[in-house]
């Protein structure tokens, strides 16, 4: 080895570990943001919500996806967006506690309390906006798919921007905590009409760009190979956890017993988004994406299909029970738990085998094997043609299978 090579080596080296100690910092700048968070809240409210707890851990699985990334690939855009990501969140929880307990808990107890409501406004826009703008125009690789996707990059950006700038200066308070009486110190109060027409025009623009955003995911599956395809699953499979959760929180606008497990599947899918861009990027168990997919549209199905008949048979032997003694009877539920534990098995396999037939888990080794067989055709037709010797070719085949 040179001694310019073992300076870059150096070089390149130091620049890694340089980058592994920033990424991992920022995730301990989260913990300690976050730890603080909760014993604010444990102070002045007494106990500490479980939602509010996975919240906290699902952001925190987003800095150690980052660092992660980092770590392994040091000049990944997707690693630094999640590891800032972290740290934007973690500060919006810290200023909003902290500017309770300064301002309505404990007035004059804590300095700068009027800053922190402030920054509580919109510390947590910019991690908003890289998990929901940027996050699919960069995935899986940290580029764009095409030159002509960087005026929506632009734009999105200076929409951005522009919302964060409005917020900061926009007359508003933490009434959607509990607090009406924290205001934006410096909301310009006499300019309210004009901010929310303004935000009537920014929000569904936003919307949009987060359709746009999405539609650059469609774009790279149309030139993706087969690695990259498998990555976009796993980043399409989290995204249809998130959408699910949506969709459920605007059910339970009309279901309000819906309420409860909407802000826990939420959290849930706000965790399986990192861990899912940290399994495509990182590669590690890339191919179980089909496997997963493909259980989980069993078993989706499987629970609805068991709902449907449980609503039926109930319905059925309560009816009989109404015709033969002139009142229903709890027997009857314990009857439908007996007829769905003999259903359940049949009514799995079927639904497991239509789904094998449109969903086959592919593994990493079947791939492997495939890209195998193309090797050996290739180094046959070379062989044919006399491109290669007998020897040469004895040689790469061995090479290929791995004998």
């Amino acid at each position: 080895m040179t001694a310019a090579a073992a300076s870059g080596l150096i070089r390149a080296s130091t620049s890694g570990a340089r980058a592994r100690w920033v990424a991992w910092s920022s995730v301990a700048l989260y913990v300690a943001l976050a730890g603080v968070s909760l014993a604010l809240e444990l102070r002045f409210v007494g106990r500490l919500s479980p939602l509010d707890i996975w919240s906290i851990a699902a952001l925190f699985a987003c800095g150690v996806i980052g660092a992660l990334i980092v770590s392994t690939h040091r000049t990944h855009p997707i690693g630094w967006m999640f590891c800032g990501a972290a740290v934007s969140f973690g500060f919006s929880f810290f200023a909003r506690e902290y500017a309770i307990q300064a301002l309505v808990v404990a007035p004059g107890t804590l300095p700068f309390g009027q800053a922190m409501a402030w920054f509580g406004f919109w510390a947590d826009m910019p991690g908003i906006a890289v998990i929901a703008l940027f996050l699919p125009l960069l995935f899986p690789d940290g580029r764009l798919p095409s030159p002509r996707w960087k005026l929506a990059a632009y734009f999105a950006g200076a929409n951005v921007v522009l919302a964060v700038v409005l917020t900061m200066l926009a007359p508003a308070t933490y009434a959607d905590a509990g607090y009406p009486s924290i205001r934006n110190p410096i909301g310009l109060d006499r300019y309210a009409a004009a901010f929310d027409t303004i935000a009537a025009i920014l929000q569904p623009l936003l919307l949009v760009l987060v359709v746009i955003s999405a539609a650059a995911l469609f774009d790279r599956l149309r030139r993706a190979d087969a690695d990259e395809r498998q990555q976009l699953k796993w980043f399409a499979f989290a995204g249809a956890l998130v959408l699910g959760s949506f969709l459920i929180q605007a059910a339970s606008r009309f279901v309000p017993s819906l309420a409860g497990p909407t802000e826990l599947f939420a959290t849930l899918a706000v965790t399986a988004l990192p861990v899912a861009v940290g399994v495509a990027i990182l590669r590690y168990r890339l191919y179980d994406i089909d496997l997963i997919i493909n259980r989980t549209l069993v078993y989706v199905l499987l629970t609805a299909v068991l709902a449907g008949v449980y609503t039926a048979v109930v319905a059925l032997f309560q009816r009989m029970f109404v015709a033969l003694s002139g009142q229903g009877s709890d027997l009857a539920i314990v009857m439908t738990l007996f007829v769905l534990a003999t259903v359940f098995t049949p009514i799995k396999n079927t639904l497991q085998e239509r789904v094998d037939r449109r969903i086959k888990p592919t593994s990493a080794r079947t791939i492997a094997h495939a890209t195998s067989i193309d090797d050996l055709l290739m180094l046959s037709e070379l062989h044919d043609r006399g491109v290669l010797t007998d020897d040469e070719f004895s040689a790469k085949k061995k090479q290929v299978l791995g004998i």
